[in-house]
């Protein structure tokens, strides 16, 4: 059972939400929070396996809470659910560490598929904004020459998972890609990050994506 919480501003959203969610087998709701500060004090309280967060409360950014609850529960996975997907708040997003990024606008399967994918432990991001922040990090020649020695440490096959990675794909669909078994990509993906010192997959994307190692391989 993956249990939600939900920290949104529009209430209406939010009872269709745990009224649809709860309505799958699998999911339960821990509780849900309309602004900043009863989100604050919710999550002090519970340990969701999933955190649906908003970003724009009306008393403070969505973003902020994300410090809290890795501080508590290290092991709550975040999706921001936002109705702005641009670019600022993703890499903001990738930087305090969240597991998955999907729009207001996306479809009730989309959002299902979302929270499961993300509760397995994998990364949700979508790839059209992941690839716009390749022209949005500075590059400082120093940094980039010692993390490239970091690239260089992984074996091809590393690199090309983290590449799929970086495109959004699931564990699934890269061993679907590269005709391999799903425990084989796990074992890359465990591998390749810690080489990278990197302590999730969006870690690994991130550094990936941030000194412009992965933009080789496209």
């Amino acid at each position: 059972m993956i249990s939600i919480a939900i920290v949104e501003d529009h209430l209406v959203l939010v009872e269709a939400l745990e009224l649809l969610l709860t309505s799958e087998g699998d999911i339960s709701i821990a509780g849900s929070a309309d602004n900043f500060s009863d989100g604050q004090e919710l999550l002090q309280h519970i340990k969701p396996d999933v955190l649906l967060l908003d970003v724009g409360l009306p008393d403070g950014n969505g973003l902020d809470l994300i410090p809290i609850v890795q501080a508590k529960t290290p092991e709550t996975k975040i999706i921001v659910l936002s109705c702005l997907t641009d670019e600022n708040t993703l890499i903001r997003a990738i930087d305090g560490g969240v597991t998955g990024f999907i729009s207001k606008g996306s479809s009730l399967s989309k959002l299902l598929s979302t929270i499961r994918k993300v509760a397995q432990g994998e990364i949700v991001l979508p790839s059209s904004l992941l690839f716009g922040l390749l022209r949005r990090y500075p590059r400082d020649k120093a940094v980039v020459s010692m993390e490239e020695q970091l690239w260089e440490r992984l074996t091809p096959r590393e690199q090309e998972v983290l590449a799929h990675l970086a495109h959004g794909k699931s564990g699934e669909d890269i061993a679907n890609t590269l005709h391999i078994a799903p425990l084989t990509v796990r074992t890359h993906v465990r591998n390749l990050m810690s080489k990278l010192g990197a302590h999730s997959r969006l870690e690994a994307v991130a550094f990936g994506l941030k000194y412009g190692l992965i933009e080789a391989l496209n």
